[in-house]
């Protein structure tokens, strides 16, 4: 028994944790007693690592040790902080405790030899403003492990596949990193490279995330509520990414920092991704296409630097394909203004690039609409280099196509080949009685067409609140309504029914 469970553990997962806390809140080493699985865990994993990697070298003079990866484990060899949450393709892996001293290394590599194939990954600081060089060829996934440590509460994680053999690592602070306090984590899965465990984008079974479109900041609707509290509202409903549209000043700032910051905290907290939707008006359809080209790459360049510790994913703009078209459905290219099509891919290729020079882990993504799907197929002939198809999905859309296009998760998945997340879904409003149940049964019902499809990988509706503010029809989209503005407000229908423990 005891010899069958070290075979299956050997090709399980093998993680080195290294140092994260400044010099100045040191806390004791750990004694024995201090982690109930040290005993237990080194007397088997010390022959699953041999039979995994070999030959591991710190580059320092310090104590490591190994225990197997789970929550409240302790992390480092003279430090007590915990791991409080592993993303669930990692755990089980091995722990190898490192030092926390061992962390403002600038040349010294971590080394180890890789007995089979295996993807590795490296969990980095994630307040760092810039990453060392040496991890550009890495790509970032939507990953992270959470960590006790009071400065900082997880590590992004990023992936890369290496054949059986040598393995080095570069310095955690080799250039240009910078605001960098914690030394890097290191996960080995061996075997070949499959799926990202964290990437929405991989077709991975169970890996489709539902979301919400958010006005978190500046909004009359939003800001009654403390962004803590929104974030814990999507957590109830089972929601996984917020949908927020960002004004981006010229240096690739954020505009309103403040608020910023606090709703990056507030969904980091509470485990929910962003999606950017890069609010693009800076397209001229006058100039020609490498002015517009030069314009989106420095632009896109600005976002990666100042934005890569905060989001992966990226939506770059919103329904330009409406500001393309003449006249039809969108679906062949004689619908379109020929100069604006190009002009406009000129635009995304270069802002496409530009966040990707300064962030080779992004997921960018193109939006379109109703039956646009030529706007996207001229995108990818130009050579626009986006990762996700984003389309933009209503009612009266699904119900003016049930005859002639019944499942339009099909008909994207028969003309791309991308990952496809719906960033906009939702009921058009009506002066009906029990539109709050017809919301509900249209959400439930399109999840469920999602879901069906595996290429489709993230559904986002429209959107938390409803906007009192807002005329007609554009003020009832929320799944919670407000029953007296801005004091109280109630969940819908839709709501209690995507409600989760």
């Amino acid at each position: 028994m005891k010899l069958y469970k070290k075979i299956i553990l050997a090709n399980s997962l093998l993680l080195v944790f290294f140092s994260c806390k400044k010099e100045n809140n040191i806390e004791p080493a750990p004694s024995a007693a201090a982690d109930v699985q040290t005993v237990d865990a080194t007397a088997t994993n010390s022959v699953v690592a041999a039979a995994v990697i070999t030959n591991l070298k710190s580059g320092t003079s310090k104590t490591y040790n190994q225990t197997t990866l789970a929550t409240n484990v302790v992390y480092y060899t003279d430090r007590t902080y915990k791991v409080t949450s592993v993303p669930s393709a990692l755990s089980g892996g091995l722990l190898i405790r490192t030092a926390c001293d061992d962390k403002t290394n600038t040349s010294s590599n971590l080394t180890f030899t890789l007995t089979q194939a295996a993807t590795v990954y490296v969990a980095y600081d994630s307040r760092a403003n810039s990453l060392p060089s040496w991890l550009n060829s890495w790509t970032k996934t939507s990953s992270t492990i959470g960590i006790s440590d009071a400065d900082v509460s997880k590590f992004n994680v990023y992936s890369k596949s290496y054949a059986a053999g040598s393995v080095s690592l570069g310095a955690n602070m080799a250039a240009p990193a910078s605001d960098v306090h914690c030394n890097y984590v290191v996960v080995v899965k061996t075997g070949a490279a499959t799926t990202d465990p964290g990437d929405a984008t991989a077709p991975v079974s169970g890996s489709f995330m539902l979301g919400l479109n958010m006005h978190s900041m500046g909004n009359s609707a939003y800001s009654p509520v403390s962004m803590t509290n929104q974030m814990a509202m999507l957590k109830k409903m089972g929601m996984k990414v917020a949908r927020q549209n960002f004004t981006i000043n010229s240096d690739g700032s954020v505009a309103n920092q403040s608020s910023f910051i606090q709703l990056m905290n507030a969904g980091t907290a509470s485990g929910i991704t962003t999606l950017a939707m890069i609010n693009v008006t800076k397209i001229n359809y006058s100039a020609s296409e490498s002015t517009n080209y030069n314009a989106g790459k420095a632009f896109g360049a600005n976002i990666g630097a100042k934005n890569a510790k905060y989001f992966t994913y990226y939506e770059l703009g919103n329904e330009l394909d409406n500001k393309a078209i003449n006249s039809g459905d969108g679906d062949v290219a004689s619908n379109y203004n020929s100069t604006k099509l190009k002009t406009t891919a000129a635009y995304l290729k270069g802002l496409d690039e530009g966040i990707k020079s300064k962030q080779p882990g992004a997921k960018t993504m193109i939006d379109g609409s109703w039956k646009h799907f030529y706007f996207l197929q001229y995108m990818q002939s130009y050579g626009v280099k986006f990762d996700i198809v984003a389309w933009h999905w209503y009612s009266d859309m699904e119900s003016a196509t049930a005859k002639s296009m019944p499942d339009i998760t099909k008909k994207l998945s028969s003309l791309f080949t991308k990952p496809i997340w719906f960033t906009e879904v939702g009921q058009r409003w009506k002066n009906v009685s029990n539109i709050d149940q017809i919301q509900s049964t249209f959400t439930n019902a399109f999840i469920k067409k999602m879901k069906a499809n595996s290429q489709v990988k993230a559904g986002l509706f429209y959107e938390l609140f409803d906007e009192p503010a807002r005329t007609g029809a554009e003020g009832h989209y929320g799944f919670v309504k407000w029953t007296k503005p801005y004091s109280s407000w109630a969940y819908k229908t839709v709501a209690t029914s995507l409600f989760v423990n």
